[in-house]
């Protein structure tokens, strides 16, 4: 019946018999040269097109609706990723047998522990002894520059307490860090060599002399870092000291 609702339809495998008894009626007449094998397979094929339009899914975009998409498993796993790769490798302390050497015959050695630095800055160098009147000391020289850059423990003892002596650097020095990777208390105060400025025609401080007082948890000596390759770096040096070894 014409304009019928929906649930008065006829289900679907009713509607294929009919299909089906309908084609068998009106078979067209497709000439003298067609068996009826080829007639059969033709009504297949439509019965099967009538099938597939009878039972289609419901378009999305009509119903206001969208089927959840299932999640495909990967073809294979990946690879297993060892968390401890994801870290890097401990820094490598540049000369440790010198350092140490140097720290042994200070005359300030139970005061003034030996640091090394674990980062040239960019700037492969050679270690050699530095000299500090009561105290050690190790220079990098470049290719280029001579004591381009180095640390240091003077024979100066400080009788401050760390909040005095960070209060003093804070004042005394342009720039200020706090060092992270030594034993606390430990910040250093920097900029160029007399608690100076970086000069406005040389703000990088390429080519001057910066210089940085550090102070160390524990030790009562005031740790010399400079550098002649800029105020950057410096600061890589200033981060890359580590505590050296005493035996």
């Amino acid at each position: 019946m014409n304009g019928s609702p929906a649930l008065f339809r006829r289900p679907a495998a009713n509607r294929v018999r009919s299909v089906l008894l309908l084609q068998h009626s009106r078979e067209p007449s497709l000439g003298p040269g067609v068996g009826l094998p080829m007639k059969r397979m033709i009504t297949l094929a439509l019965c099967c097109t009538a099938l597939a339009a009878c039972d289609a899914a419901p378009d999305a975009a009509q119903t206001g609706t969208e089927a959840p998409d299932t999640p495909q498993a990967p073809i294979s796993p990946p690879p297993h990723v060892d968390p401890d790769s994801l870290h890097a490798a401990a820094p490598e302390p540049l000369a440790v047998d010198l350092t140490r050497n140097e720290w042994k015959t200070a005359a300030n050695r139970q005061d003034c522990a030996p640091l090394v630095l674990t980062s040239d800055g960019g700037a492969p160098a050679e270690p050699r002894r530095a000299n500090f009147s009561g105290g050690w000391g190790v220079a990098f020289d470049t290719d280029e520059v001579r004591s381009a850059y180095g640390v240091a423990g003077p024979g100066v003892v400080d009788s401050d307490q760390a909040g005095a002596q960070e209060s003093r650097l804070r004042s005394q020095w342009p720039y200020f860090t706090v060092l992270d990777d030594l034993p606390q208390p430990a910040f250093a105060g920097y900029g160029l060599e007399g608690a100076q400025p970086y000069r406005s025609e040389v703000p990088d401080g390429v080519g001057d002399n910066s210089l940085a007082y550090v102070r160390v948890g524990g030790q009562t000596c005031t740790y010399n870092v400079w550098s002649r390759l800029g105020r950057a770096h410096l600061e890589v040096l200033l981060q890359s000291l580590r505590p050296g070894v005493t035996e």
